[in-house]
């Protein structure tokens, strides 16, 4: 296969400190050992790294990394790298509530979109690929789409189960839909990083949508290693979650922390016995539910972690806690899941309905209760406490899950959007 000269447009890049930010950085890398030739634009929000130049990275200006920009909508400081993500609150109406798809359309899109117009016209560029998040992203390949092969790749859905709230007005909400439709179906392929948005666009659309899936980086092994974490508590049986517990598509930490009340209600001596490490900085919301509930020494939080420690602790855990959303979107499955599946220890999922479900069932790395029901999640908790969780570990098929395989998938895609080049009448390859 030869080598191709790709050009990827993605807000979420290092080194902002996100699940999507790590997808792409790893792609990248392992695009780059297949053979091809990638160039990254992102924004300069969060700062640059010293191989950018040499990475081929280029950071376009955007105005949500101004202070003053930042003030007047009353939004935190950007998160630093390799540090936590801010604790938010409810961004202004103008963000959320006025531009269509999203505020980024004016904050970012608009500097990108030049620098991209240029990079394209003399980079002699085979495929672009815009992700999302933000949708606007996507705005640029309709805009390059006629003189460039074109790849949307999507780590939420659009209008299928969105992360963002409503648009107020049927006009937004129309204009939204119209945007979504456009991009999907002239697009020259169409990724989705679960199987249940790349179903839904192929249904509501017809369009060829592949699944690409998140993946964890066997590169990060040494640092993994040689991490510096906190030691468990010997003697006891330690449950671990990593990551944000509350929060995202209504996700609720308190049907789990009930479940460990009925535990140690009905079995006092739990309490020497059991432990769940939360991995990750509370909010003051989830700070103030603990302290109401009486499970000091049982639940202990470690703060903020650098990853390398983090996925450390994963692996010396009995069990890895994972919560997804008791609405249950189909689409869900976290990022924190694809770390949690090369682990090696077996998943307590509270996981019911979605893709987060359907992943941990296939690959035989868990089991999965009802997000919403105290009573199951104590029993699932019970069988880790009594080893039954681990001596029904049985994982399978996780290579998928792995890099390079996900930028092989990719790879294949590419190669399938550059087939219809000649068919629209541009540039042959």
């Amino acid at each position: 296969m030869p080598g191709r000269r790709i050009l990827l447009v993605n807000y979420t890049y290092p080194p902002m400190p996100s699940v999507g930010a790590n997808r792409w950085a790893a792609m990248v890398k392992y695009l780059e050992r297949l053979g091809h030739d990638v160039m990254v634009l992102t924004t300069s929000a969060f700062g640059t790294l010293e191989s950018d130049q040499a990475s081929g990275v280029v950071r376009s200006p955007d105005l949500a990394a101004r202070r003053w920009v930042r003030g007047v909508l009353r939004r935190p400081p950007l998160p630093e790298p390799g540090g936590p993500v801010v604790p938010d609150k409810p961004p202004p109406s103008i963000l959320t509530r006025v531009l269509v798809p999203d505020a980024y359309l004016a904050s970012w899109v608009p500097f990108a979109g030049r620098i991209a117009r240029r990079m394209v016209g003399e980079g002699e560029i085979d495929c672009l690929i815009t992700s999302s998040p933000f949708e606007s992203t996507h705005l640029l390949g309709l805009a390059l789409r006629r003189r460039v092969a074109w790849l949307a790749d999507f780590e939420d859905g659009w209008c299928f189960e969105p992360v963002r709230p409503p648009f107020p007005t049927g006009a937004q909400r129309a204009l939204d839909r119209w945007l979504e439709r456009r991009v999907v179906e002239k697009a020259d392929g169409v990724l989705a990083v679960t199987g249940e948005i790349a179903s839904d666009f192929r249904r509501r659309f017809g369009v060829h949508a592949a699944h690409l899936p998140n993946g964890w980086d066997p590169d990060l092994e040494p640092e993994v290693a040689a991490a510096s974490a906190p030691p468990l508590e010997p003697g006891c049986v330690t449950l671990v979650h990593t990551g944000k517990l509350s929060g995202v598509r209504d996700r609720d930490p308190a049907p789990l922390f009930s479940a460990i009340r009925l535990l140690l209600r009905d079995d006092p001596e739990l309490r020497n016995r059991l432990r769940l490490l939360l991995i990750g900085r509370l909010d003051v919301a989830e700070e103030r539910l603990l302290a109401g509930l009486d499970l000091d020494g049982v639940v202990r939080s470690t703060g903020h972690l650098p990853r390398p420690a983090a996925v450390a602790l994963q692996r010396q855990a009995d069990a890895l806690v994972l919560l997804t959303s008791p609405s249950r979107h189909v689409s869900e499955a976290t990022g924190k899941l694809f770390e949690y599946l090369v682990a090696g220890r077996p998943i307590l999922a509270l996981a019911e309905g979605n893709e987060a479900e359907r992943m941990i069932r296939e690959t035989g790395t868990g089991i999965t209760v009802a997000p919403d029901d105290p009573a199951a999640i104590a029993r699932a908790v019970r069988q880790a406490v009594d080893g039954e969780l681990a001596r029904a570990y049985a994982p399978r098929g996780l290579d998928r899950y792995v890099f390079p395989a996900p930028a092989k998938v990719a790879e294949a895609e590419i190669e399938r959007a550059l087939s219809r080049i000649p068919k629209r009448g541009r540039r042959a390859t």
